[in-house]
């Protein structure tokens, strides 16, 4: 069996501010929600085809901190990147209003609350044809 992608893990900054984020500005809806025996709190949230976990750092992790400038940007894949970037409100997350790019698709890329980046691509052939 191949290999398919299953979810997105996020330990942000601001808990609160990130499911704001992700509830309000992208418009995703909240499918679940826990806290730990620690008292961090967690959700799982859809964007249609994709899930995004969202969890506050757990005590127990061992993860280090880490130089995040070349954090990978996640790519989401969308039919229309001109009437999705319109149900965006105005903001200082948008960082690329959508645009043709070299590499063939029509794009934009918003921010999160921590930096994360998210680029929302269209194939070109559609936006070829504007």
């Amino acid at each position: 069996m191949p290999d398919r992608f299953d979810h997105l893990y996020i330990e942000p900054a601001d808990f609160d501010a990130s499911l704001k984020f992700y509830r309000q500005v992208l418009g995703w809806q909240v499918m679940s929600e826990w806290r730990g025996s620690d008292g961090g709190r967690g959700v799982q949230l859809s964007g249609g085809a994709i899930r995004l976990v969202l969890a506050e750092h757990a005590g127990t992790a061992t993860s280090s901190a880490k130089d995040l400038s070349h954090a990978p940007v996640i790519h989401l894949d969308i039919h229309d990147a001109d009437a999705r970037f319109a149900k965006i409100p105005p903001g200082d997350h948008i960082a690329i209003a959508p645009e043709n790019n070299h590499w063939g698709t029509r794009w934009f890329v918003v921010r999160d609350p921590d930096g994360n980046r998210l680029a929302f691509n269209e194939m070109r052939q559609k936006a070829a044809n504007s």
